[in-house]
């Protein structure tokens, strides 16, 4: 009876115990947190600490609070037994440091197609989501109309070309004559028109660009005489010789300088050179100008002369810009005829995204049909955040996971202008271009992406729970000889496990990464290496 007594006083007093721990670290991470808040260098690596623990800590922990519970059990025994701290030795190691960061693949390469005739589709070759390969036939048109177009336009062209010859059959040489004066004059004095009114309005905006110029460095020197008479106002309010005196000084001797140079250019207005690059070009047209005004009455002059001699000039030309016209039209036909009958085929291997038409609609020139994206040209959009920014580099190497294949990646491109994700939270968008891709890559997909930012070997490492800080720095609880001793560090990289440390510890020193205690330097505790 009296031993189960005492093992019941033994396990209340254990549990006792735990639950005094298990406070003791309760307020030593509430203390911890708020002290972190106020150090954002420490929030992230706080956060990342919380997300992933290293089992062989946890296993380390777990034993740590046993060695705890029966040391703090026997203190209640033995007041002044010394304490017990969880540590590990520094050493020497390698450490990586690596970015998570997850976004939706995509394609390096979109090409929208578009219709390059107008006719009624015949057959859609794709859906959305199907894979193309480069060459395949996406659209196929109905080309009977195209080709009754194409008769048609024969058929008025042999007709306008007839009519022309038999026009041609009754002119003579005085025709010739005036036909060689007479083609394009009309074009002529309407590009003489033209040019007329392009001279006029070159000279009204150089008057213009002259007058701005102008007004602009008044408006300058009113300006640069209003700050003036304000930093005269304050000279004469300050102290002589004293500091600020001399830096006002030194702002007017500026405004004054200023000033001068808006005169200078007010005088030298001629020589600025947009205004003598503009007269250039006024000069250059109104000699184009001239030489149309001289071949005008040039061409006058000769149809004049043999005017008596035309017969049915008008109807010649008329005729000959009938037979053009028509045969340009038969090209124009031919062509639409040909392009319809090639179809619409896909340009590179990928997959079609988006289908704007329906078979069986007719769609006119230019329309949209299809896109298409690449599956070989892929890459992942992640985002970043601002502390993501100091480390992640363009041209760093990733690891990529895009539905549980692995694949091997590069950063190509960050964008220099943040946007707000669908949190509402300002990131900048980086492509990570996948640098193996196979036909496994689903676009549209989530794609994780592990970016290798800094690495560094034989570095001296400590557990990262055994970095602390406060407002003085990074720090360590270092026990030497059975003392605390507080050491401020110098960090370098770090990854979930390990911090490197450069200067400040050195391989074998005993860090203390757990405690059931407030540790305070000059201590007395027993380590416990791990």
């Amino acid at each position: 009876m009296n031993g189960e007594m005492e093992i019941r006083q033994t396990n209340e007093s254990s549990t006792a115990v735990g639950e005094t721990v298990k406070a003791e670290e309760s307020s030593k991470v509430e203390e911890n947190g708020k002290k972190e808040k106020k150090i954002g260098k420490r929030e992230r690596k706080a956060a990342r600490t919380k997300k992933k623990f290293k089992k062989r800590y946890i296993v380390m922990g777990a034993a740590a609070v046993l060695v705890l519970g029966f040391f703090v059990f026997s203190r209640s025994a033995a007041e002044n037994t010394v304490m017990p701290v969880s540590c590990a030795s520094a050493y020497i190691g390698d450490v990586e440091e690596n970015v998570a960061a997850s976004g939706k693949v995509g394609s390096a390469k979109v090409q929208t197609y578009f219709a390059p005739v107008g006719a009624k589709i015949a057959e859609l070759k794709a859906a959305v989501g199907d894979e193309v390969k480069a060459g395949d036939m996406l659209v196929v048109f109905d080309t009977q109309e195209l080709e009754k177009e194409k008769t048609k336009a024969e058929l008025q062209a042999s007709q306008a070309e007839s009519s022309y010859k038999s026009a041609m059959q009754e002119s003579n040489e005085n025709k010739n004559e005036y036909s060689d004066a007479s083609l394009g004059l009309e074009e002529l004095k309407v590009m003489e028109e033209n040019q007329k009114q392009y001279v006029q309005g070159l000279k009204y905006e150089l008057q213009d660009d002259t007058a701005d110029k102008k007004q602009d460095l008044y408006e300058w020197d009113k300006k640069l005489q209003q700050e003036l008479n304000y930093q005269n106002r304050k000279l004469a309010e300050m102290a002589p010789g004293s500091k600020e005196e001399e830096n006002t000084q030194e702002v007017i001797d500026n405004i004054t300088s200023q000033r001068a140079d808006v005169q200078n250019e007010l005088s030298m207005l001629d020589n600025d050179e947009n205004l003598k690059q503009k007269q250039r070009l006024i000069d250059f047209e109104e000699k184009k100008l001239s030489d149309m005004s001289e071949e005008i009455s040039r061409r006058e002059s000769k149809q004049s002369s043999s005017e008596a001699g035309i017969m049915n000039g008008y109807a010649q030309k008329e005729k000959k810009i009938s037979v053009e016209s028509a045969n340009l039209s038969v090209q124009e036909a031919a062509q639409q005829l040909e392009t319809a009958q090639a179809g619409v085929v896909a340009g590179f291997d990928g997959i079609v995204t988006e289908i704007s038409v329906v078979e069986g609609a007719t769609v006119a020139n230019g329309a949209q049909l299809f896109t298409v994206e690449s599956n070989r040209d892929v890459k992942v959009t992640v985002e970043l955040s601002k502390y993501d920014l100091e480390k992640v580099k363009e041209g760093q190497e990733a690891d990529l996971t895009i539905a549980g294949t692995s694949y091997q990646g590069k950063v190509e491109k960050i964008n220099r202008m943040a946007q707000n994700n669908q949190q509402n939270a300002p990131v900048v968008y980086a492509d990570i271009s996948v640098v193996n891709p196979d036909g496994n890559i689903f676009l549209g997909v989530e794609g994780k992406a592990s970016i290798h930012t800094a690495k560094s070997e034989g570095a001296v490492l400590v557990p990262y729970e055994a970095v602390n800080a406060d407002r003085d720095g990074d720090f360590c609880y270092v026990v030497k000889e059975g003392i605390v001793i507080k050491q401020y560090i110098v960090t370098g990289i770090s990854n979930d496990t390990d911090v490197e440390v450069k200067e400040g510890i050195a391989e074998g020193d005993a860090v203390v990464i757990a405690s059931g205690i407030n540790l305070e330097e000059g201590m007395q505790v027993m380590p416990v290496m791990q």
